[in-house]
């Protein structure tokens, strides 16, 4: 299996989805990078208190495990990649004899109300948004899970279709599966039962006996544990700096990881496309404080987004949103920039400040003061940083000048000229 680098920005940002390589489960096996994790953490190395058939179970199942933050300090900032289960110390034998083949395994996950808050109602349970981080069939090979152990050792990753980005608060795992065919029988999980101390204030769970279920009933809860990797590329702080009508963009890393550069991206915010403004060379690997920083220079007025796509040297990628938009307001006077690129060939770009709206009239003369090219002509234009391109190239090489005369609906006039250089 391909092993994916993922980055993670810790600042004001959206949510990051990343999508892994194709489904697998292997048995006893994980990634060097992988770190492991036990929920409730009392049974990591302690057998659990009772048994529940819900996860390996021959029939249709939907089965809800509410987890505490409390309990999932160790998976924060963590890309939890997969999960897995372990058998109750009374098994007698490996399980399973016969391959046992899920038509449908899918697993959700997403914020849970507390576990003392948990309801029978399956959807009263999920906080915000659930991402369903694998779905399909699974396989499930011979002897996956062990006995003769106390506790038993886990069984093989079940690996998700995608991660999920836990930065903290409760968990809740949401498992719905079709049964299994094959001839396997089915199979009771490790769990602590509902009587125990932390059931019902660290964790608790419910289930129902159907792969499409909406409510069901109090159930033990099923020992689990969790595969991540840890977060290659650390931002400890990303901002943003409005100066006129450019953007200073900065960030910088606590630590990197395979870590190829960043594209700093940016679109207004009513637009569906993002805008590839630089790529900024990332340190590789790093346990320094590495700063970044890119200036968005020449922006019209208006609302914008900005996001670092991050990129390892495998070509992996990852987006983070800036949660706040940045905002180019209207200059304070009139204003028209040297073009550029100056010299030219054939087009360039001219740069014009309106304090108000005005009518503008932009126009390219020669050096006989000869009109010969008209780029606005008492056109109406709102108030704000504007820019325009132009492209020359039916024009001879030579020197040209250019004018506006902007006259605002305050009744106050802007008139200048400028020199540019058309070099064919």
């Amino acid at each position: 299996m391909k092993q994916f680098i993922l980055f993670y920005i810790v600042v004001l940002f959206l949510n990051s989805v990343f999508i892994t390589s194709s489904i697998a489960l292997a048995k006893n096996s994980n990634s060097g990078l992988d770190s492991l994790y036990v929920v409730p953490n009392a049974y990591t190395t302690s057998p659990g208190t009772a048994a529940f058939t819900g996860p390996l179970a021959s029939a249709q199942r939907t089965y809800q495990l509410l987890i505490h933050s409390d309990q999932l300090t160790g998976l924060v900032n963590q890309l939890l990649n997969g999960l897995t289960w372990r058998i109750p110390i009374s098994s007698t034998a490996n399980w399973p004899l016969i391959a046992a083949s899920f038509t449908n395994y899918d697993i959700y996950l997403s914020e849970s109300v507390l576990p003392q808050d948990r309801s029978l109602t399956f959807a009263n349970n999920i906080v915000g948004n659930q991402k369903k981080v694998r779905s399909g069939s699974l396989v499930i090979p011979i002897e996956t899970y062990t006995f003769g152990d106390t506790p038993n050792a886990f069984g093989g990753i079940i690996t998700f279709d995608s991660t999920y980005l836990y930065t903290g608060g409760n968990l809740l795992v949401e498992i719905r599966h079709s049964g299994f065919t094959g001839g396997a029988i089915s199979r009771s999980n490790d769990a602590v039962g509902v009587a125990i101390t932390g059931y019902g204030t660290q964790f608790s769970a419910c289930w129902v006996g159907n792969f499409t279920g909406t409510t069901g009933s109090q159930g033990n809860f099923t020992v689990v544990q969790f595969s991540s990797i840890a977060l290659p590329v650390e931002l400890i702080s990303f901002t943003a700096s409005v100066n006129s009508n450019n953007v200073d963009l900065k960030w910088t890393t606590s630590s990197e990881i395979n870590n190829s550069g960043f594209d700093l991206e940016r679109k207004l915010y009513s637009a569906a496309d993002w805008v590839k403004i630089k790529n900024i060379q990332g340190a590789g690997n790093s346990n320094n404080l590495n700063h970044y920083s890119c200036t968005d220079k020449n922006l019209s007025t208006g609302k914008y987004q900005y996001r670092l796509k991050q990129i390892d040297y495998n070509g992996n990628f990852e987006y983070f949103n800036l949660s706040s938009e940045v905002i180019i307001g209207s200059p304070e006077k009139y204003s028209l920039s040297q073009n550029y690129p100056n010299p030219f060939n054939p087009s360039t770009t001219i740069n014009f400040d309106l304090p108000v709206d005005s009518k503008v009239t932009l126009k390219v003369y020669d050096l006989l003061g000869r009109e010969v090219y008209s780029v606005f002509n008492n056109e109406l234009i709102a108030a704000g940083f504007h820019n325009t391109q132009l492209n020359l190239s039916s024009l001879t090489s030579g020197t040209y000048f250019y004018r506006i005369i902007a006259i605002g609906n305050d009744g106050k006039d802007f008139v200048t000229t400028k020199k540019m250089l058309l070099m064919k």
